[in-house]
């Protein structure tokens, strides 16, 4: 059975049908024309080298070949008919006014005329390796070398305790029972006219517990660290004796003024104690003395007061120098001043 077909449905299956016809009646007709445009273009190329053949005569043999290459060259890229009047042009302009042309005028013109479509021998060929300026020229010390400024000896323990026993007779094992007292570690600058320079710094005592101290100061640009153990070394090679009285306190009371630091230090009895500031305490203990009272009045900067401190302990004036002045001996002068048993 045929079922009676739309009158909307009738004219969308003829439209489709149009659609169809017409979409392949072009592709054909662009076949045509593309076969029609490569024979026209084989056809002129034939009559362009046959017109070559004819003029073989007058030319050399070398300008015949390379004309027909650079014909065949462009009739790659160029319809028949801009091959012709490509062709046309080239005849027109002789190769006598093509060499006496003039320089056309640009905005931003080269110094010198060459031909860019060629590498020249001198400026496009490398005579040196190639550098590469993403890397550095010179190449980075690890970070663990020291630099050269910086002689190795402040940095190696071993060769400060070396030195120390060939000069003192010290022994390595007393260097390293001595106690190791950081202090003072902090970040100073160096102002200069190229501007701020930074570098850590360190002040550092040793000392044997036994009357034996030492002290030194020490900055590095690198690491504090490095500071601590270049302070270090300086310390044990400015390390001396601070006299005490019966191994365990000091020759009266000592006052001194050192800057903008007032330090007051006292004798006790025994059993008293380390009663004073935590960094005498420090100095205290690294010296062996045991009974000990003071006060730190004025300025609280500790390098003033760790080395007024110092200063004091090492100056004291013991009973042979009052002996001495006094004309009396010693043992004397013990028992009236400092107390003191046989």
């Amino acid at each position: 059975m045929y079922r009676k077909m739309s009158k909307l449905a009738f004219h969308q299956l003829l439209r489709t049908t149009k659609r169809s016809l017409v979409h392949s009646h072009g592709c054909i007709k662009a076949a045509q024309i593309a076969r029609q445009s490569t024979d026209a273009t084989k056809a002129l190329s034939e009559k362009i080298s046959s017109e070559i053949s004819q003029e073989a005569a007058k030319l050399e043999f070398p300008t015949v070949i390379a004309r027909s290459e650079h014909i065949q060259r462009l009739s790659k890229y160029y319809s028949p008919k801009m091959l012709k009047t490509i062709i046309t042009a080239e005849q027109t302009v002789a190769p006598d006014l093509w060499d006496k042309r003039k320089k056309a005028k640009e905005t931003f013109p080269l110094s010198y005329v060459d031909d860019l479509a060629k590498h020249d021998p001198f400026y496009d060929l490398p005579k040196m390796p190639w550098t590469d300026f993403s890397e550095p020229h010179q190449p980075v010390p690890p970070p663990n070398e020291l630099p050269p400024t910086v002689p190795p000896d402040l940095m190696n323990t071993d060769v400060v305790e070396a030195e120390l026993a060939n000069n003192r007779g010290i022994s390595k094992d007393y260097i390293r029972r001595l106690i190791v007292r950081p202090l003072v570690r902090k970040l100073v600058s160096n102002v200069t006219r190229l501007g701020k320079i930074r570098s850590f710094y360190s002040l550092v005592i040793v000392g044997d517990q036994n009357g034996m101290i030492g002290i030194g100061e020490a900055k590095d640009r690198n690491e504090a660290s490095r500071a601590v153990m270049k302070a270090k070394s300086k310390a044990l090679r400015n390390m001396f004796y601070i006299p005490r009285l019966d191994n365990r306190t000091i020759f009266g009371s000592l006052e001194s003024h050192y800057h903008g630091v007032d330090v007051q230090l006292w004798q006790r009895p025994p059993g008293f104690g380390l009663r004073v500031n935590h960094l005498i305490h420090e100095v205290a203990v690294c010296a062996g003395l045991k009974d000990l009272g003071g006060k730190v009045r004025g300025s609280r900067n500790k390098m003033n007061t760790i080395k007024a401190t110092i200063e004091m302990l090492r100056h004291q004036v013991l009973p042979e120098e009052i002996a001495q002045a006094r004309g009396k001996k010693a043992v004397d002068i013990k028992k009236t001043y400092f107390s003191a048993r046989k």
